[in-house]
């Protein structure tokens, strides 16, 4: 029983997490309804129509997944409350059998004055207390097994309810499941339409294709420049102060007459920064370090730089949505968002730059310690270089494709000069 119980607390946190995620997928969903209604405005298929699209189906094959284990945990559920109920109903039979012998006995015995010939028929004296200490406990035990039997009728009932909560439940999921199957399946049928149609424009996604790689390249040697850039005034500026901190300490050592020894020391501390400058990471304040490490402490949990939105294209390279064979590299995430959605830093920092590049538009990049997060398709900014920006701060608005009827904004996270992937820093959902 006690394993029973064990095994019913754990599958209740797992019911719990499902429900969790089922909830969050479906939140998904409405969302990709959302951005879906907004370009059926639009006559001609997109590929952000079939982006979203396919990032709809994909929420609702993992709602439905979803809601299959749940279905599986209440048969598990329903299984135990059935064996349980199985023992308590062999309990209470076993109960009730006891019960009536201790009745017949009660009979043959009925009367006080059958009691007192039983206690005073015995050989002796002992004999006697004995029997008489029995009846005692006799009366007891009969008193406790009315209550046990009353008790085991009540768990019965208390489990015959929860059965037929739990029942109910699988019912609805599985009739839930049902509709969201037959929704999964018209969903596919506008995938398949808007497949064929986009299939016809080959070129011109080719065209777009390029296009976009272009102003990858173009974003990707800027944001290395500025990265290489502020590596330099931290160079600089480590050289500048040790340089200062030498020259000091020389002033000191002539005092002392102690010129050699100092003058090894400074001479090491300039030699170890210009080793480290030689380094992917920049040289931080104190401050800047404080910033690098609590930003390396939220990784996972770091804010969506939009309020609400999906992510529709990955990090890393992966196969065109259209063109077979064509491979699409991201050098971070392309978040869909609702029109004039506003875009937020996620995370303190100070801006590095503001700038803008054809398409792209317009640009944030924001410096956290070693780490920068880069914004990118804005169509409005409001910050500028050398601000120091909050958490959630709003920093400019998203850019609207009047062309596909598409408004989003892309990330990237760059730890000095290496590209990491922003789906691991931020948090699962906005």
């Amino acid at each position: 029983m006690i394993s029973i119980f064990f095994s019913i607390q754990l599958q209740a946190q797992d019911r719990k997490e499902l429900e969790i995620k089922r909830k969050k997928t479906q939140k998904e969903i409405e969302y990709t309804n959302s951005l879906i209604k907004k370009t059926r405005l639009e006559k001609k298929n997109s590929m952000n129509q079939l982006l979203v699209l396919n990032k709809k189906i994909s929420a609702r094959e993992e709602l439905i997944n979803n809601m299959q284990s749940e279905i599986q945990y209440l048969d598990s559920r329903i299984n135990i409350l059935n064996i349980k109920l199985d023992s308590l109903e062999k309990d209470l039979i076993q109960l009730k059998h006891a019960y009536a012998q201790m009745i017949v006995f009660a009979y043959k015995t009925r009367s006080a004055y059958d009691k007192l010939i039983f206690v005073l028929s015995a050989e002796n004296f002992n004999k006697s207390y004995r029997r008489l200490r029995y009846l005692q406990y006799y009366g007891e035990y009969r008193q406790k097994q009315i209550t046990h039997i009353i008790n085991t009728k009540t768990e019965m009932k208390n489990i015959l309810l929860q059965l037929k909560e739990k029942k109910n439940q699988k019912e609805q999921l599985k009739s839930e499941t049902e509709k969201e199957k037959l929704e999964l399946s018209k969903d596919k049928e506008e995938q398949t339409k808007i497949l064929s149609n986009l299939k016809k424009q080959e070129s011109e996604l080719l065209k777009k294709l390029n296009e976009q790689k272009k102003a990858d390249k173009q974003l990707q040697e800027s944001i290395k420049r500025l990265i290489a850039e502020e590596m330099r005034k931290a160079r600089e500026e480590a050289e500048r102060k040790a340089k200062a901190l030498a020259e000091q300490r020389a002033k000191e050592n002539a005092k002392n007459k102690n010129n050699k020894t100092e003058t090894n020391v400074a001479n090491k501390t300039t030699s170890t920064n210009e080793n480290k400058s030689t380094h992917t990471e920049l040289l931080l304040t104190p401050e800047e370090q404080l910033l690098n490490d609590k930003f390396e402490a939220n990784r996972g949990k770091l804010p969506w730089p939009t309020e609400r939105g999906v992510i529709l294209s990955s990090y890393g390279e992966h196969e065109h949505a259209v063109l077979k064979g064509v491979k699409v590299r991201n050098d971070g995430v392309y978040i869909s968002t609702l029109p004039n959605a506003k875009v937020r830093s996620i995370f303190d920092g100070e801006v590095s730059k503001v700038l803008a590049i054809p398409g792209k538009n317009k640009i944030v990049l924001i410096k956290h310690g070693n780490y920068f997060t880069v914004y990118a398709n804005l169509s409005d900014v409001f910050v500028q270089p050398g601000q120091k920006v909050k958490t959630k701060q709003n920093i400019g608005t998203a850019s609207t494709d009047l062309d596909e009827d598409k408004t989003y904004v892309e990330l990237q996270i760059w730890n000095g000069n290496i590209k990491l992937n922003p789906e691991l820093w931020i948090a699962h959902s906005n």
